[in-house]
C-alpha cells in the first residue's frame, strides 16, 4: 500500500513538471524593439521674401525729465504750481524760507556802505600824501571783499527759490507747504512731452542702414493710429552682450496725444526685399555658445546651432545654420534629445 502511494506522487509530479515546462520556456529575455517615435509639431525651412522693412518694439520717453530737488535744506513758505499742469521755463515753482539770509545780507549791505566811505576818505588822504598806499590798499580790498560775500549770499538765497529749468508738464507734489525739505527731498517730477523720444534697438547688421534723418512708423498699444517719427541719433557702439544698437527718433506729439512710457511697435524701411530665412521664435533655443535649433534629419533629433539676425514677436531670421528643406521641430523641445526618433506633423504644408 505504501509503495502504490509512492508511485502515485510520482506520477502527479511529473504531469506537473510537464504542464509547466511551456511557462518556463517563457523565462528567455525577449528582444526589445526601438523605442518609440515621439509625435512634434514642425515647419520646413524655406526661402521666403522679406518685406524689406525692418520691425521692432521701443517705448516712448519723454524730450526731458527731472525730479525736481531743491539744491538747499529748508521750510517750503509756498507752492506756487497746481498739479499735473503746464509750467512754463524759468516759473517759480517753490519758495524757502530765507529771512535769516535776508537779515545778513540787510546786515552786509551796511557794512559795505561803511567800508565804501572808509575807502573814499582814504583815497583823498592818499592824494594828500596823508598815508601809505598801503593803508589805501587795505581799505580798498576790505570793499572787495564784502561784496564778494553780498553775491554769495544773493546766491544763496537765489537757491530758495526753486524754478521751473525747462516747460513741461509737473506731476503730482509729494510735499506741503511748512514741510523741511532737504537736497535729496524729491518735490515733484517735470515732464517735457512735447515733443517725444521714441527708443529702440536695432540688430548689428543693419546699422549702415540707419542714419540720423531716416523715418520711421510707429503704433502703440490700444490704438491703430500709425505715426511717423524721425531718427535723430544712436549710440556709437554695439551692445556686447545683446550685439544691438540703441537708436533714438523724435515725435512732435501735436496735441500732446501720446505720453511717456508706452510701449511702442516700430517699422523701419530698409530697402528692397530680399530672401530670408524665418522660424518660429519658439524654436530658436539660446545655448552658451549661441543659438540653437532641433532639425529632424534621418528620422532622429539633431541640434543644429544656427546664427540669428533679426528677431520679431513670433519669427526669429536665420543667417546661417539651416538650408531650405530643413525640417524643424517647433513643439515637445524640452522632451526630446539628440539621437531621439521623432515624427514630426508638418504645419506648413502650403507655401
Amino acid at each position: 500500500m505504501y509503495n502504490k502511494w509512492i508511485l502515485i506522487s510520482l506520477v502527479t509530479v511529473l504531469v506537473a513538471c510537464k504542464k509547466e515546462q511551456p511557462a518556463g520556456s517563457g523565462n528567455k529575455p525577449e528582444n526589445a524593439g526601438p523605442p518609440k517615435a515621439m509625435k512634434v509639431d514642425g515647419i520646413i525651412v524655406h526661402d521666403e521674401f522679406s518685406t524689406g522693412k525692418l520691425t521692432t518694439t521701443g517705448n516712448v520717453l519723454p524730450n526731458e525729465e527731472i525730479e525736481l530737488k531743491s539744491e538747499v535744506s529748508g521750510k517750503i513758505t509756498g507752492i506756487h504750481f497746481k498739479e499735473g499742469t503746464f509750467v512754463k521755463q524759468g516759473q517759480l515753482l517753490v519758495k524757502l524760507d530765507d529771512d535769516d539770509l535776508q537779515a545778513q545780507l540787510n546786515k552786509l549791505k551796511i557794512e559795505i556802505q561803511l567800508a565804501e566811505q572808509k575807502e573814499k576818505r582814504q583815497k583823498q588822504l592818499l592824494a594828500a600824501s596823508a598815508i601809505s598806499q598801503e593803508e589805501y590798499d587795505i581799505s580798498e580790498t576790505s570793499v572787495s571783499l564784502l561784496k564778494a560775500n553780498e553775491r554769495i549770499l544773493q546766491t544763496s538765497i537765489a537757491k530758495t527759490r526753486i524754478s521751473s529749468p525747462f516747460s513741461g508738464v509737473i506731476g503730482l507734489k509729494n510735499v506741503s507747504p511748512g514741510a523741511i525739505i532737504n537736497p535729496s527731498s524729491v518735490i515733484a517730477s517735470l515732464k517735457n512731452t512735447q515733443p517725444l523720444k521714441i527708443e529702440f534697438s536695432i540688430p548689428e547688421k543693419y546699422n549702415n542702414l540707419i542714419e540720423a534723418g531716416k523715418t520711421i512708423e510707429f503704433r502703440v498699444a490700444e490704438s491703430d493710429a500709425v505715426y511717423k517719427a524721425t531718427i535723430y541719433a544712436k549710440e556709437p557702439s554695439v551692445d556686447e552682450s545683446t550685439r544691438t544698437t540703441r537708436v533714438r527718433a523724435t515725435f512732435a506729439n501735436p496735441g500732446g496725444k501720446l505720453y511717456p512710457g508706452a510701449f511702442a511697435e516700430i517699422t523701419i524701411a530698409i530697402g528692397d526685399k530680399s530672401k530670408v530665412k524665418m522660424i518660429p521664435t519658439m524654436a530658436c533655443i539660446p545655448d552658451l555658445s549661441g543659438a540653437k535649433v532641433m532639425v529632424k534629419r534621418g528620422g532622429k533629433v539633431v541640434n543644429v546651432p544656427v546664427k540669428t539676425g533679426l528677431r520679431t514677436e513670433k519669427s526669429i531670421q536665420i543667417l546661417d545654420g539651416l538650408i531650405e528643406g530643413d525640417t524643424v521641430i517647433t513643439s515637445g523641445i524640452l522632451q526630446l534629445k539628440p539621437g531621439s526618433p521623432v515624427e514630426v506633423d508638418v504645419k506648413n504644408v502650403t507655401q
